[in-house]
Protein backbone atom coordinates (compact mmCIF):
# COMPACT_ATOMS: atom_id res chain seq x y z
CA UNK A 1 0.00 0.00 0.00
CA UNK A 2 3.04 2.07 1.39
CA UNK A 3 4.40 2.30 -2.50
CA UNK A 4 0.60 2.42 -4.19
CA UNK A 5 0.33 5.91 -2.05
CA UNK A 6 3.79 7.34 -3.21
CA UNK A 7 3.42 5.93 -6.95
CA UNK A 8 0.16 8.19 -6.90
CA UNK A 9 1.95 11.43 -5.29
CA UNK A 10 4.46 11.01 -7.85
CA UNK A 11 1.96 11.23 -10.34
CA UNK A 12 -0.14 13.78 -9.15
CA UNK A 13 2.88 16.14 -8.81
CA UNK A 14 3.11 15.21 -12.43
CA UNK A 15 0.28 15.68 -13.07
CA UNK A 16 -0.28 18.97 -11.28
CA UNK A 17 2.64 20.30 -13.66
CA UNK A 18 0.89 20.12 -16.68
CA UNK A 19 -2.34 21.30 -15.44
CA UNK A 20 -0.67 24.28 -13.75
CA UNK A 21 1.39 24.95 -17.36
CA UNK A 22 -2.35 24.82 -18.97
CA UNK A 23 -3.33 27.43 -16.79
CA UNK A 24 -0.53 29.83 -17.34
CA UNK A 25 -1.69 32.02 -20.50
CA UNK A 26 1.89 31.77 -22.29
CA UNK A 27 1.80 28.18 -22.14
CA UNK A 28 -0.76 28.05 -24.78
CA UNK A 29 0.61 30.25 -27.42
CA UNK A 30 2.79 31.05 -30.07
CA UNK A 31 3.30 34.35 -27.93
CA UNK A 32 4.80 32.60 -25.54
CA UNK A 33 7.91 34.68 -24.97
CA UNK A 34 6.80 38.41 -25.93
CA UNK A 35 4.59 38.47 -28.82
CA UNK A 36 7.17 37.23 -31.06
CA UNK A 37 7.82 38.17 -34.56
CA UNK A 38 4.28 38.48 -35.36
CA UNK A 39 1.62 41.13 -37.18
CA UNK A 40 1.76 43.22 -33.68
CA UNK A 41 -1.20 45.83 -34.53
CA UNK A 42 -1.09 46.56 -30.46
CA UNK A 43 1.99 46.66 -29.60
CA UNK A 44 2.56 44.28 -27.24
CA UNK A 45 6.02 43.70 -25.89
CA UNK A 46 8.87 41.48 -27.75
CA UNK A 47 10.65 40.82 -24.51
CA UNK A 48 11.32 37.69 -23.91
CA UNK A 49 11.67 38.41 -20.16
CA UNK A 50 7.76 38.30 -19.80
CA UNK A 51 7.48 34.78 -19.69
CA UNK A 52 9.90 33.90 -17.01
CA UNK A 53 9.40 37.32 -15.34
CA UNK A 54 5.37 36.44 -15.17
CA UNK A 55 5.46 32.97 -13.92
CA UNK A 56 8.85 33.58 -11.64
CA UNK A 57 9.96 36.63 -10.04
CA UNK A 58 6.48 38.51 -9.83
CA UNK A 59 4.68 35.47 -8.54
CA UNK A 60 7.30 34.55 -6.08
CA UNK A 61 7.23 37.99 -4.52
CA UNK A 62 3.76 39.17 -4.64
CA UNK A 63 1.55 37.11 -4.53
CA UNK A 64 -0.08 35.25 -1.43
CA UNK A 65 -0.81 31.96 -1.17
CA UNK A 66 -3.93 32.35 0.95
CA UNK A 67 -5.16 34.53 -1.21
CA UNK A 68 -4.86 31.89 -4.26
CA UNK A 69 -6.64 29.27 -2.10
CA UNK A 70 -9.48 31.90 -1.09
CA UNK A 71 -9.75 32.07 -4.89
CA UNK A 72 -10.13 28.64 -5.42
CA UNK A 73 -13.54 27.93 -7.00
CA UNK A 74 -15.51 25.28 -5.49
CA UNK A 75 -15.76 21.74 -7.05
CA UNK A 76 -17.83 21.89 -10.47
CA UNK A 77 -19.29 18.64 -11.89
CA UNK A 78 -19.29 19.12 -15.53
CA UNK A 79 -20.62 15.79 -16.11
CA UNK A 80 -17.65 15.48 -19.32
CA UNK A 81 -14.42 13.06 -19.57
CA UNK A 82 -11.06 14.37 -18.89
CA UNK A 83 -10.86 16.33 -22.49
CA UNK A 84 -13.64 18.25 -22.23
CA UNK A 85 -12.00 19.75 -19.10
CA UNK A 86 -8.55 19.68 -20.01
CA UNK A 87 -10.47 21.77 -23.90
CA UNK A 88 -12.22 24.00 -21.15
CA UNK A 89 -8.83 25.15 -19.02
CA UNK A 90 -7.13 25.38 -22.37
CA UNK A 91 -9.76 27.72 -23.80
CA UNK A 92 -10.04 29.79 -20.61
CA UNK A 93 -6.14 30.27 -20.60
CA UNK A 94 -6.02 30.99 -24.41
CA UNK A 95 -8.55 33.60 -23.40
CA UNK A 96 -6.39 35.30 -20.99
CA UNK A 97 -3.26 35.93 -23.73
CA UNK A 98 -4.39 39.07 -24.83
CA UNK A 99 -5.68 40.50 -21.25
CA UNK A 100 -2.26 39.55 -19.79
CA UNK A 101 -0.12 41.47 -22.78
CA UNK A 102 -2.61 44.39 -22.19
CA UNK A 103 -1.86 44.32 -18.47
CA UNK A 104 1.76 44.05 -19.03
CA UNK A 105 1.77 47.30 -21.33
CA UNK A 106 -0.39 49.29 -18.70
CA UNK A 107 2.95 48.24 -16.02
CA UNK A 108 0.90 45.56 -13.88
CA UNK A 109 3.26 43.15 -13.81
CA UNK A 110 6.11 45.82 -12.29
CA UNK A 111 6.25 45.88 -8.66
CA UNK A 112 3.27 45.27 -6.35
CA UNK A 113 0.73 46.24 -9.01
CA UNK A 114 -2.95 44.89 -7.52
CA UNK A 115 -4.01 44.15 -11.04
CA UNK A 116 -1.16 41.97 -11.78
CA UNK A 117 -1.18 40.20 -8.57
CA UNK A 118 -5.07 39.89 -8.87
CA UNK A 119 -4.57 38.58 -12.53
CA UNK A 120 -2.09 35.82 -11.27
CA UNK A 121 -3.81 34.93 -8.09
CA UNK A 122 -6.48 34.07 -10.94
CA UNK A 123 -4.73 32.14 -12.99
CA UNK A 124 -2.93 30.17 -9.99
CA UNK A 125 -6.53 29.21 -8.75
CA UNK A 126 -7.70 28.18 -12.50
CA UNK A 127 -4.63 25.91 -12.13
CA UNK A 128 -5.59 24.89 -9.05
CA UNK A 129 -9.45 24.50 -8.96
CA UNK A 130 -8.97 22.20 -12.41
CA UNK A 131 -6.31 19.82 -10.76
CA UNK A 132 -8.34 19.54 -7.83
CA UNK A 133 -11.72 18.63 -10.15
CA UNK A 134 -9.81 16.23 -12.93
CA UNK A 135 -8.70 14.54 -9.48
CA UNK A 136 -11.92 14.45 -7.92
CA UNK A 137 -13.52 13.21 -11.52
CA UNK A 138 -10.68 10.44 -11.50
CA UNK A 139 -11.09 9.44 -8.25
CA UNK A 140 -14.85 8.74 -8.61
CA UNK A 141 -14.58 6.89 -12.02
CA UNK A 142 -11.52 4.31 -10.87
CA UNK A 143 -13.78 1.82 -10.28
CA UNK A 144 -15.42 1.80 -13.65
CA UNK A 145 -11.36 1.67 -15.32
CA UNK A 146 -10.11 -1.74 -16.87
CA UNK A 147 -7.01 -3.39 -16.75
CA UNK A 148 -5.16 -6.41 -17.87
CA UNK A 149 -6.81 -7.94 -20.97
CA UNK A 150 -8.95 -8.58 -21.51
CA UNK A 151 -10.21 -5.79 -19.49
CA UNK A 152 -12.22 -5.92 -16.19
CA UNK A 153 -12.97 -3.28 -14.10
CA UNK A 154 -11.64 -2.33 -11.04
CA UNK A 155 -14.85 -2.66 -9.21
CA UNK A 156 -15.11 -6.49 -10.53
CA UNK A 157 -11.92 -6.64 -9.05
CA UNK A 158 -12.53 -5.33 -5.81
CA UNK A 159 -15.60 -6.88 -5.16
CA UNK A 160 -15.00 -10.19 -5.60
CA UNK A 161 -16.42 -10.47 -8.78
CA UNK A 162 -13.53 -11.29 -10.80
CA UNK A 163 -11.03 -13.49 -9.19
CA UNK A 164 -7.48 -12.37 -10.80
CA UNK A 165 -5.20 -15.38 -11.43
CA UNK A 166 -1.41 -15.26 -13.42
CA UNK A 167 -2.74 -16.27 -16.80
CA UNK A 168 -4.54 -13.33 -16.59
CA UNK A 169 -1.33 -11.15 -16.57
CA UNK A 170 0.27 -12.69 -20.03
CA UNK A 171 3.52 -13.56 -21.08
CA UNK A 172 4.88 -10.11 -20.80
Amino acid sequence: MKLREKLTLRDIGIWSHYVGDASQPLHVSVHFNGWGKYPNPNGYTTSTALHAHFEGEFEKRYLDRAAVAKAVIPYQDCGCGIEARVNTLLLASQGMVVPLYELEARGGFKAHNSEGVEFTTQRLAAGASALRDMIVDAWRNSDEVGVGYPMITVRDIESGHVRLRREMFGAD
